[in-house]
């Protein structure tokens, strides 16, 4: 066989066996850029201490359902209490909690190897997607001078991460698989599933959807990682 012939064979194989390369990277917020759960666990435990007959019910119904909205546990408090119409006082509920995590975060550490990370990989379109509401989001990363680091910043409400990171692909036109997602929950890793984009996980304590993904330490050990894929 000529030995252009055995060259283009080869070239096609290769080309076949190689991955799109990453033109997104797309962040969660607690757990991944800054170390702050445990500031939600505080938040939370303040206010349903406030209703003692419900409090470990409510904080097994938090630690259940991490990755949710502040929003749907409120809901759940106030179905436990009879008061699911009582929208005053959810309210209510929602700026206590705003105001408390808003003065916890703005000493909160970040997350050893963000701020290397997105020195690395700035050249890149980088989001942000979080289960803060996003009045509350930008005034943390404001404090936090980290806000002018993402091309657009989501949070919940008005969004979800399934549809802030659709409206991310339809945005960048990009494929799915030319995403990727850095999370560290259930929530982060089942939305990354269902839009089928690639994910990585850091761990911060809280579990992962099966099969597990791959799941690294800090940031550090991401951007190497992210370094020999991209």
């Amino acid at each position: 066989m000529p030995e252009k012939f055995i060259l283009i064979l080869k070239q096609n194989y290769y080309n076949l066996n190689i991955k799109p390369s990453i033109k997104v990277l797309i962040f969660d917020f607690d757990g991944v850029i800054v170390d702050s759960n445990h500031i939600k666990d505080k938040a939370f435990k303040t206010i349903f201490k406030e209703y003692p007959e419900h409090y470990q019910n409510l904080m097994n119904y938090h630690f259940k359902n991490v990755s949710k909205s502040r929003v749907f546990k409120f809901d759940y408090l106030l179905k436990l209490i009879n008061k699911e119409n009582d929208y005053k006082l959810k309210n209510e509920l929602m700026k206590k909690f705003s105001t408390i995590t808003i003065d916890l975060m703005k000493s909160v550490p970040f997350v050893n190897g963000f701020k290397k990370l997105v020195e690395k990989f700035k050249d890149l379109p980088l989001y942000l997607i979080s289960v803060t509401p996003i009045e509350d989001l930008v005034i943390i990363l404001n404090n936090l001078s980290i806000s002018n680091i993402f091309k657009k910043t989501y949070g919940c409400p008005p969004w979800n991460k399934i549809s802030a990171i659709n409206e991310i692909l339809i945005f960048e036109k990009i494929k799915p698989n030319e995403a990727i997602m850095i999370g560290d929950s259930i929530g982060d890793h089942i939305a990354s599933k269902k839009t089928k984009i690639n994910f990585i996980g850091r761990y911060s304590g809280l579990p992962f959807d099966k099969p597990s993904p791959k799941i690294f330490k800090d940031l550090n050990s991401i951007s190497k990682y992210l370094t020999r894929k991209i």
